[in-house]
């Protein structure tokens, strides 16, 4: 997966050529950055947890740089247009973007002859948050269980509709482990965000919802929703009564990761500095605060670990793929 763009690189050249035609240099650059706005690119709809994590995020990078950051949504195909214009912007400083893991990793691969971007076209910055994965209906569900769950689908399984974000994504992916494990086939309707999917569920319109647990702790406290199952090694915290997949006998674990990154071709003084501010806001105690109060558990991976994270990320899903490419439903 080493393909590159041209289009892309020819930005970053754009951007160097520009430089020198002026005299100035990257470290130039650098020492005036920021001097206007920055725009952060979100891939999903707006009123999601990577929507509302992106803004929380962006109100305190603002204080860090002296500058206003734009949260702008790009949804569509699953994420894919939102990293698209993220791997296409100018390599300046003044575009960065969320990314969710495993979804960023797989579409080059699964989407292999229409992908508008590959993983070289960006550079991860920093992971803020891993979010358990979860299987979630409607309080007045028949459902108690992974059981009743299952028996539903292999008594009728066109009627129960399940949501997700897009095929490739952790919900996608939990939701396949969970169909192979029980060994049946699951209906499937993609949503541009979870915003979407859980007014469809608590409307009635989709039988269960693919999501996050920060996702879903809301609705489940209130009594709207009800969890069948969390896919972690143990219980969550803020959801004490909902069952691991595993206790129930069904051995699936997933969560999605989310961070930021940059145009690949970024300056390094622009994107040491980044990396700077990226840290202080998630060591600043209110921001973990308002994650915490947000049940987004706060997982810091920086620069170059975060870019080993996902490259070992698309080389273990690719394997995967390769030996049995799941279906796009």
């Amino acid at each position: 997966m080493k393909t590159l763009h041209m289009s892309v690189r020819k930005v970053g050249l754009g951007v160097v050529s520009a430089l020198l035609a002026t005299g100035l240099s990257t470290t130039t650059l650098a020492a005036d950055y920021p001097s206007k706005p920055i725009q952060m690119i979100v891939a999903f709809g707006a009123g999601g947890s990577t929507d509302t994590m992106a803004r929380i995020f962006a109100k305190y990078v603002e204080e860090e740089l002296g500058q206003r950051v734009v949260v702008v949504n790009r949804p569509g195909a699953g994420g894919e247009l939102g990293w698209v214009h993220l791997a296409n912007a100018a390599p300046d400083g003044y575009t960065i973007g969320l990314i969710n893991s495993p979804v960023v990793e797989v579409y080059p691969f699964t989407r292999e002859e229409s992908v508008g971007y590959s993983l070289d076209d960006l550079r991860p910055l920093a992971n803020v948050i891993t979010d358990p994965g979860m299987l979630v209906v409607a309080a007045d569900s028949p459902y108690q269980n992974l059981d009743d769950f299952v028996a539903a689908v292999q008594s009728d399984p066109e009627s129960i509709i399940i949501s997700h974000e897009g095929v490739g994504g952790d919900d996608h992916l939990a939701a396949l482990n969970f169909a192979a494990e029980a060994n049946v086939d699951l209906n499937f309707v993609a949503y541009n965000g979870n915003a979407e999917a859980t007014a469809s569920l608590l409307g009635g319109h989709i039988t269960a919802f693919a999501g996050n647990m920060s996702e879903a702790v809301t609705q489940i406290q209130e009594g709207k929703a009800r969890g069948l199952a969390i896919w972690s090694e143990e219980r969550g915290e803020p959801l004490p009564d909902v069952p691991t997949g595993r206790e129930q006998g069904y051995d699936v674990l997933a969560a999605a990761s989310r961070g930021f990154a940059m145009p690949a071709d970024v300056p390094q003084e622009i994107y040491d500095l980044l990396l700077e501010a990226s840290r202080n806001v998630i060591d600043n105690p209110e921001f973990r605060a308002e994650m915490e109060r947000l049940n987004m558990p706060v997982d810091p991976i920086y620069g170059q670990d975060y870019v080993d994270f996902i490259d070992d990320s698309h080389a273990r899903l690719k394997a995967l793929w390769e030996q049995d490419p799941w279906v796009e439903q």
